[in-house]
């Protein structure tokens, strides 16, 4: 992975155990009564403004929203909004979510701007109908349609968030740094045997403070992830060459054959060479 990506793109395993779960959602056209001042909600809120002008205050920052735009204004963080004097009111797509890696909020952790220029305006809109449908659903897959919707909003979210620079949530620096130098030696010593104890050591933590650390940050135990990311970067390289062994592949992700096949079985529900025969495309 190049220097030049942005910090957080070392999260891309971590962002996959984002927990989301949807508490509200509706299209609403404000009145000029729309207020409330100086809150910390302990959700996120998404707000896709279609129509009129009002002010948000997300951490003691103003925004003036504009039709066509996506905000986020995520947990924890001080915030208001209110409907401008004289001035036509929001018309708004908008959802209460919580949205978690770990313990901390997905948008506060990352550490991306709090609003997107949204390209497909009727796509997103269509998303927002879809949600807003779901959650008044009785259905007993609503909730699961929910999750799936409210996921695929956010990933567009901070796809176009990472591409625009600005104003940006406050990310806890410390935190990241200790974190991105923890995956950033996972990724590129994986072929070796990894330890908690060498994981502490690289940001000078006791091993039993480190694991509550890394379970609070990612969601799973330091060894679960390693875990997960060998049988993800085996799973790529079964795949991306047949003349590749299986001796080989568990080499690359510092097992022994014999103890990599009983693993990868365990995980992936096949042997290796079952999964490359199964998934390979020449």
């Amino acid at each position: 992975m190049g220097t030049r990506a942005p910090a957080w793109a070392y999260l891309r395993n971590v962002i996959a155990n984002v927990q989301v779960t949807l508490s509200l959602a509706a299209y609403t056209k404000v009145n000029q009564r729309w207020r409330q001042l100086d809150f910390v909600p302990d959700f996120c809120r998404f707000y896709y403004i279609v129509e009129g002008e009002g002010g948000l205050v997300i951490d003691g920052q103003t925004y003036y929203p504009k039709p066509g735009q996506l905000f986020v204004m995520p947990s924890g963080l001080k915030q208001s909004y209110y409907a401008m004097e004289d001035r036509d009111p929001f018309g708004k797509h908008w959802c209460h979510f919580t949205a978690k890696v770990g313990e901390r909020d997905l948008f506060r952790l990352l550490g991306l701007p709090v609003y997107i220029d949204v390209e497909e305006k009727t796509k997103v809109a269509e998303l927002f109908e879809q949600l807003t449908r779901h959650y008044e659903s009785d259905s007993f897959t609503a909730v699961m349609h929910q999750k799936a919707i409210l996921l695929e909003i956010i990933a567009m979210f901070l796809e176009r968030a990472s591409e625009r620079g600005g104003s940006r949530i406050p990310a806890e620096q410390h935190k990241m740094h200790h974190l991105q130098t923890v995956l950033s030696y996972v990724e590129t010593h994986l072929h070796e045997p990894i330890s908690v104890a060498d994981l502490a050591e690289l940001v000078h933590f006791h091993p039993n403070y480190f694991i509550r650390y890394f379970h609070e940050l990612v969601g799973v135990s330091p060894i679960q992830y390693i875990n997960n990311l060998k049988i993800e970067k085996a799973m790529g390289l079964l795949l991306a060459d047949m003349e590749l062994s299986v001796s080989e592949v568990a080499r690359a992700v510092g097992m022994e054959l014999y103890y990599f096949s009983r693993f990868f079985r365990k995980h992936a529900g096949l042997s290796p060479t079952g999964y490359r025969e199964l998934f390979w495309k020449p």
